[in-house]
């Protein structure tokens, strides 16, 4: 007999391609700034995905797994604090960082600021394709499984009209508050 949890996990991926094969199914659409049609614009997304997620996560598997276990133990042992530093780091400190940009002064920190938030966000990223990958394999030590089967789902997230976005964004929360809260306490340590 199969485990609830394997259950759970073949439900869950067949309802997100029943919803991305019903959305692309739908006719009569086409992409306004692109000119592509409903299923091919899906198609473009989930394939543009992939790839980034791939490139992000394998990078990091690759270059520094060790960072990669560690983020992915540190979220383990509290999903709650890094999903409110993602709060925090991916709205609060991009807030202040505009209202900062009022000024010229601001203006200066606003522009490095506005840099190392990009870094924050697309090391956030990879983190995040390793811990679903590793959600799902239940490996303490992420691998090149880990990468593909992360960004096959993030990407599957990604590609569904209208919402893929917005899933895409609350998906990638814990990664950038798992790094911007390292960079935290990099810098209140210095």
């Amino acid at each position: 007999m199969p485990s609830t949890r394997t259950l759970a996990r073949a439900v869950g991926a067949c309802t997100a391609l029943a919803l991305v094969g019903v959305a692309a199914a739908q006719s009569g659409f086409e992409h306004p700034q692109t000119g592509l049609d409903f299923g091919a614009s899906i198609a473009v997304n989930f394939a543009a995905g992939l790839v980034v997620n791939l490139l992000l996560g394998g990078v990091l598997v690759v270059a520094n797994p060790g960072y990669a276990a560690e983020k992915l133990d540190e979220f383990r042992s509290d999903p709650g604090e890094t999903v409110v530093w993602g709060l925090i780091v991916g709205i609060g400190v991009p807030i202040v960082l505009v209202v900062l940009a009022a000024t010229l002064i601001g203006l200066i920190v606003a522009i490095p600021g506005m840099l190392v938030l990009a870094g924050v966000g697309i090391l956030g990223s990879a983190v995040v394709v390793v811990l679903v990958g590793s959600a799902i394999t239940k490996d303490d030590r992420p691998g090149g499984t880990d990468v593909v089967l992360g960004a096959l789902v993030l990407s599957l997230l990604t590609a569904i009209p209208l919402v893929g976005g917005l899933i895409n964004w609350a998906v990638t929360l814990p990664g950038i508050g798992v790094v911007g809260h390292d960079l935290y306490r990099a810098w209140e340590g210095r």
